[in-house]
């Protein structure tokens, strides 16, 4: 009787020994999909984060880092989070598209809190008391540029290049979205485009300029949200993007995206993510094809 009751004390300990190490198991898939890890330079990730009816993207390839605007100042907790999730301490470019709230609203905490290398600027301004702060603090803190077309500079293996930067005739929304910062991103073979909220004005000055030979993508970041004053069908039969990511907050007060842009997408064949179904949207490429990252390995390489 008694070899038999510590035979049930030692099975009691084992199922507890077992237990336990269920459960530090556990714990260590939760907490590595966020673990920070560095990316090959082999890689370049595309991350379009979920900051709400506002615009984010974070772009990596090694240690190097491009950020495209900074969403609301509402939505700062979102890309703080976001930001330390894969372990963002530097960002050496930051690129701001046009200074409306939902674009630049973290711009001043970007420059105060983490180290930046280049700010570069939309070319035209805006009087807001919030841009103005920021305005004196990355002033301080790191290099500014004003966008101008043709620029270029190197992320790693990754080459950016800015297409458009156009100056606004008016300060009606239309014409400071029409200013935005357009880059043009090239990794190997794929081709990556970032609108901003460029309108179908921008995208007719750039089928103008550059044809489809230069606008040809694998990859669009949909401008102004989805609106159907964006995305038009000259421009997505001159850019022909695989894979198109939308940037928009869940039951949005614009309805976007709407449904036109979400039409024309389908007729070229372009595959759409959104923000406001899937949350955060993490690409990756080796150079050759572009695969979109399943949510559970979001915090970690190809």
């Amino acid at each position: 009787m008694k070899r038999l009751g510590g035979g049930k004390q030692v099975l009691g300990i084992a199922v507890h020994v077992l237990a336990f190490l269920l459960a530090a198991l556990l714990l260590w898939h939760m907490f590595s999909s966020f673990a920070p890890v560095v990316p090959s330079e082999e890689h370049l990730y595309v991350y379009v984060l979920d900051v709400g009816q506002s615009d984010a993207v974070l772009l990596r390839s090694g240690t190097h880092t491009l950020l495209i605007d900074t969403g609301t100042a509402t939505e700062e907790r979102a890309l703080r989070r976001a930001l330390a999730r894969y372990g963002i301490e530097h960002i050496d470019y930051l690129v701001l598209t046009h200074p409306h709230e939902d674009h630049v609203g973290n711009a001043r905490y970007i420059v105060e809190n983490l180290s930046v290398g280049t700010v570069l600027l939309p070319s035209v301004g805006s009087e807001d008391y919030a841009y103005s702060l920021f305005l004196a603090a990355v002033a301080q803190s790191a290099s500014v540029l004003t966008a101008t077309a043709g620029q270029h500079f190197a992320l790693g293996n990754a080459k950016v290049e800015v297409l458009s930067a156009g100056t606004a005739t008016s300060d009606k929304d239309g014409d400071v979205n029409d200013a935005s910062v357009v880059l043009r991103v090239c990794f190997g073979t794929q081709v990556f485009l970032f609108m901003g909220d460029a309108e179908a004005a921008t995208e007719s000055a750039l089928i103008s300029a550059y044809g489809s030979e230069k606008l040809d993508c694998d990859f669009l970041k949909v401008g102004h949200h989805g609106s159907s004053t964006s995305t038009s069908v000259p421009f997505l039969l001159a850019t022909t993007p695989t894979v198109a990511a939308i940037s928009c907050g869940k039951q949005n007060a614009y309805g976007f995206p709407h449904a036109p842009t979400l039409e024309n997408l389908a007729a070229v064949g372009a595959y759409v993510y959104r923000t406001d179904e899937s949350g955060t949207l993490v690409f990756g490429t080796n150079g050759q094809e572009i695969r979109l990252i399943p949510p559970k390995m979001k915090g970690l390489s190809l």
